[in-house]
C-alpha cells in the first residue's frame, strides 16, 4: 500500500476522516460504522482523549482499525497525558502495529470537573515531542544505550489554527513544527476557501504538507457549543452564527451542501481534507462518501 506521503503527493486530494475511539471497551459498534469507508478514504484519524474525555486508548482502537478494516491509521498522541517515558513507548507501539502517521499535540486542557484529581503532565511539549520522533527514527531512545536493532520510521504530522487572529505568530509555531520534523498539518476547521487558501499557501512555503480541518455541523446547539467553548475557532464565529434559529435538518443540509462545495473548491491546492467528526460520526461519514464519489467521477 502506498504510504501516507505518498497519499499526499498524489494529484488527487487526500481524504481523512478523524473519529474519537469508543468511550468503553466495545470497539463493534463504531467499526461497523467505519466499515462504511473501506475503499473511500485514504485513512481515519484517531484522536486522544480530545476536550478532556476519556475513551478507549487510541493504540488499541488503531490496532482494531488495522486488523479488521485494513484502512490507515494516523493517531494522535498528547503529551497532556504522559511523561517521556510514556510516549516513547507509545511511540515504538505504534510503530510495532504498522501506524502510519502519528501527529504530535500538546493536547487540550482538563475541562473542570473532569476527574478532579486529573493532573496534566506536560513533560515535553509538542516541539521536543517531534524531536524524539526524530531520535527515535535513528533508533536513538534517549538512554545512552546502543542504537535499536530494528528501526522505526514514524511519519510525523503536527496541527495549526487557520482561524487565528494574529496568523504570522500561527506560522511561526507552525515553522518550528516543521524544523522539528512534521511532514504535514492537520488544521483546525475551515469554513471559507479565502481561509483555506490563505493557509495552504504559506504552508507550502515551509514545505509542509496541509490537510485542511472540514468540520460539518449537526445541529444549531453544535454550532452554539463551538462559539462559545472552543476557543481556537473564535476567529470562525461568523460562519458558525447563522445556524441560529434553523432546524436540524436545515443546519445539516446547510453544513454538507457548503462543506462539500468547499472541498471541491479547494481540492487543486489542498494535500487533502481531515473530515472532523465533533458530536458523532453519522454526518461526517456521509461527507466523506460524498467527496469520495465526487473525486473518483473527477478523477476518470
Amino acid at each position: 500500500m502506498p504510504s501516507i506521503l505518498d497519499n499526499l503527493n498524489a494529484a488527487a486530494p487526500a481524504l481523512w476522516l478523524e473519529v474519537s475511539p469508543p468511550r468503553g471497551i466495545n470497539p463493534g459498534p463504531l467499526l461497523r460504522r467505519l466499515a462504511e469507508l473501506v475503499g473511500q478514504v485514504d485513512a481515519i484519524n484517531l484522536t486522544d482523549n480530545a476536550l478532556g474525555k476519556v475513551k478507549m486508548s487510541g493504540l488499541v482502537f488503531a490496532a482494531a482499525i488495522k486488523g479488521r478494516l485494513k484502512i490507515p491509521v494516523v493517531l494522535n498522541l498528547s503529551c497532556r497525558d504522559r511523561n517521556r517515558f510514556a510516549l516513547k513507548s507509545d511511540l515504538l507501539g505504534a510503530a510495532a502495529l504498522g501506524i502510519d502517521a502519528v501527529v504530535a499535540l500538546n493536547g487540550d486542557k482538563i475541562p473542570p470537573g473532569a476527574d478532579g484529581v486529573a493532573i496534566a503532565s506536560h513533560d515535553i511539549d509538542a516541539y521536543r515531542l517531534l524531536a524524539m520522533i526524530g531520535d527515535l527514527n535513528r533508533g536513538d531512545t534517549g538512554e545512552g544505550r546502543p542504537p535499536l536493532t530494528r528501526i522505526p520510521s514514524i511519519i510525523a504530522g503536527a496541527v495549526a489554527n487557520p482561524n487565528r487572529k494574529n496568523l504570522e505568530r500561527e506560522f511561526e509555531l507552525l515553522a518550528r513544527k516543521a524544523a522539528a520534523g512534521a511532514r504535514f498539518v492537520i488544521t483546525q476547521p475551515v469554513f471559507d476557501a479565502e481561509t483555506g487558501r490563505r493557509f495552504i499557501a504559506k504552508a507550502n512555503r515551509l514545505g509542509i504538507k496541509t490537510m485542511l480541518g472540514i468540520l460539518p455541523v449537526k445541529r444549531e446547539a453544535m454550532a452554539t457549543y463551538l462559539i462559545d467553548r472552543v476557543k481556537d475557532l473564535s476567529g470562525a464565529r461568523r460562519h458558525l452564527d447563522r445556524f441560529g434559529g434553523m432546524s436540524e435538518e436545515e443546519v445539516r443540509a446547510i453544513s454538507l451542501r457548503e462543506n462539500l462545495a468547499l472541498m471541491k473548491s479547494l481540492a487543486g491546492e489542498a494535500a487533502g481534507f481531515i473530515i472532523m467528526s465533533g458530536g458523532g460520526p453519522s454526518l461526517a461519514i456521509e461527507l466523506a462518501l460524498e467527496f469520495s464519489r465526487w473525486r473518483e467521477e473527477v478523477g476518470k
